[in-house]
């Protein structure tokens, strides 16, 4: 929850540095509105959230205690804390929150 918090607090700080922008464009100068950038960071950044999310739930983890294997939710997985390939999560076979790693079976 306290990434989440961190990351919303930097994205809105980051949207409101970016929001007052002066162009100048062949010796003329235009003032561009906040929302003109804003609007398109923050989409941009929602559309790496979810992509990152879907691709790192595409994979199958094994619990580090009872290993169980499972695939994440997509959004748990985009703001789950990490070190390498391996990251926390809550597994859904014994109820152990830890380090779970990537299965490095082959699927067919």
């Amino acid at each position: 929850m306290r990434k989440t918090f961190i990351s919303v607090t930097l994205l809105c700080s980051m949207l409101v540095l970016l929001a007052s922008c002066q162009v100048n464009w062949f010796d003329k100068h235009y003032e561009v509105s906040w929302w003109v950038i804003a609007i398109p960071a923050a989409m941009f950044s929602l559309i790496v959230f979810v992509w990152a999310g879907k691709h790192i739930a595409s994979k199958k983890y094994i619990c580090s205690k009872c290993n169980g294997a499972f695939y994440p939710k997509w959004w748990k997985a985009a703001i789950s804390l990490h070190v390498n390939d391996d990251r926390v999560f809550k597994c859904p076979h014994c109820g152990n929150k830890g380090f779970c790693r990537i299965s490095r079976e082959t699927e067919n």
